[in-house]
């Protein structure tokens, strides 16, 4: 229903029109590309029909518009711009709903300051997903296995992030922890995924959707081209990106990161929600017969991804979302808890909010610490909670940056303080809004390996993910009656 056998499309991009025939042509693609012909058609008609908005006057208008909510310095380098470069610029402002962005911040300072004045309780009943009982295990595979068999299951992967603290501007993705098999985080996950449609006896991998950024888009695409999609059919494989927000500094104006070019940063993970639904990826899950949806991010080297045994426990609870998550290492990491909403569900409550001594506390019934599940974004949802997601006026949240930026000679320059705020949203912000919320705890040397720090580290690096995998790895072998040496 989504794919068009055979259909033959022209696109031109600058001078060159590219010529394509595909028998597997995903809708979201389509979409994008008869968008992009619209816009560059409209841009067009907008410059050469007679009576139509020069860029003076487009520049007029938008001075009309930012001037009088004190932002007027975005023009302060406009004269000194090239022609082609004051139409990006010109472009770059058309694009920014600026009131909306600074009514997004000044509601975001309320909402900053509102933080921690409500009750930090745990959740309540966690499923611990380790220690199920063998026939409650067996169930949930079963459930889970069968949602994949039918097409029902698909996994969502947030790969917005460059690989910044690893010591390459390439998509996090790409990034190759030091396997023997040099497989990259990407491979990985697509190795997984190929293997799990081999045990539901389905006719191919679960649809996988894949959030880039704009920083990351191109890249990733390119590094699924080169490496064949890892073996899996492009068809089941839908990309779509994150959107951006302008970078404020600290007393609410909008930053230049050069004489022409706002400074913009990704709107947060939580911006998903939006993307799936403005990209027609949504639209793309429903037409595919697509019920429920496992989301992680890529920097995860342990994630299971469309885990039977999840799937299978939330759909039989008949949850809307749901959260893996790992017992704290201390009460002192510095991690998210899924905790208790004030209104009842279920809210995410970062370290820095909650009190040391409810950190800190034990429950002696089981020796384990109260609030101890630990967020790891791993998360299970329905798709008609996706679609009303997408549309909850969920806030955003501040974070205080080092933000690149033009001074008074228009010269860029770094800071080496925090001198803005990038506004973002975080993917669980919803989590309140579900009304049957299922939270299953997992091993961290199972599922856990995150590859956030730089090589080398003690935490979260490239080194302990492989360590971690390994190890895994080993015990696989060792408990299916293989003698593995050293």
């Amino acid at each position: 229903a989504n794919r068009f056998p055979g259909l033959l499309f022209v696109v031109q991009i600058g001078r060159f029109p590219l010529v394509h025939r595909s028998p597997l042509t995903p809708l979201p693609i389509l979409r994008g590309l008869c968008t992009t012909a619209k816009m560059s058609a409209q841009k067009k008609a907008r410059r050469e029909e007679p009576g139509m908005s020069s860029v003076e006057e487009r520049v007029k208008a938008l001075k009309a518009k930012w001037e009088p909510m004190g932002q007027g310095h975005v023009f302060k380098f406009y004269d000194s711009l090239s022609e082609s470069e004051q139409e990006s610029l010109v472009t770059q402002l058309e694009g920014i709903d600026v009131g909306r962005v600074l009514e997004t911040y000044k509601l975001s300072l309320a909402e900053a300051a509102d933080q921690g004045k409500n009750k930090v309780e745990p959740l309540g009943e966690v499923f611990k997903l380790h220690k199920c009982e063998a026939a409650k295990k067996k169930t949930w595979e079963e459930l889970g296995l069968k949602s994949i068999k039918e097409g029902q299951s698909a996994f969502l992967l947030l790969a917005g992030g460059q690989g910044t603290r690893l010591g390459t501007s390439a998509p996090k993705g790409c990034y190759d922890i030091g396997l023997p098999s040099h497989s990259s985080l990407f491979k990985l996950m697509a190795d997984r995924l190929t293997r799990l449609a081999g045990l539901a006896g389905g006719a191919g991998a679960c649809p996988w959707y894949v959030m880039t950024s704009p920083m990351t888009d191109s890249a990733t695409r390119d590094f699924f081209e080169r490496e064949g999609f890892f073996g899996m059919d492009r068809g089941s494989v839908v990309f779509f990106q994150q959107g951006t927000l302008p970078c404020l500094s600290t007393g609410g104006d909008v930053l230049m990161e050069g004489k022409g070019t706002v400074a913009t940063a990704p709107d947060g993970n939580g911006g998903i929600y939006r993307a799936l639904a403005e990209s027609g990826s949504l639209e793309d899950m429903r037409k595919r017969g697509v019920k429920y949806v496992h989301a992680s991010s890529v920097d995860n080297a342990l994630v299971l991804p469309c885990d039977p045994l999840f799937l299978g426990c939330c759909i039989e609870a008949g949850a809307d979302c749901g959260a893996k998550v790992c017992p704290k290492a201390s009460a002192t990491e510095a991690v998210g808890v899924i905790c208790k909403a004030p209104g009842g569900g279920a809210r995410v409550v970062e370290y820095s909010e909650i009190p040391p001594e409810a950190s800190a506390e034990v429950d002696p019934s089981t020796g384990e610490l109260v609030l101890n599940a630990g967020n790891i974004c791993n998360h299970f949802y329905s798709v008609g909670f996706l679609e009303t997601a997408a549309k909850l006026p969920t806030p955003y949240h501040i974070a205080k940056k080092k933000i690149a930026c033009v001074d008074d000679q228009g010269e860029t320059h770094t800071p080496t303080s925090n001198n803005g705020v990038k506004l973002e949203q975080f993917i669980f912000d919803c989590f309140p809004h579900s009304k049957t919320f299922v939270c299953g705890e997992v091993l961290r040397e199972e599922e856990f390996g995150p590859v956030k720090n730089a090589p080398g580290s003690k935490t979260d690096s490239p080194d302990t993910a492989k360590a971690l995998l390994m190890s895994l790895g080993r015990r696989y072998a060792e408990s299916a009656g293989c003698l593995v040496p050293g």
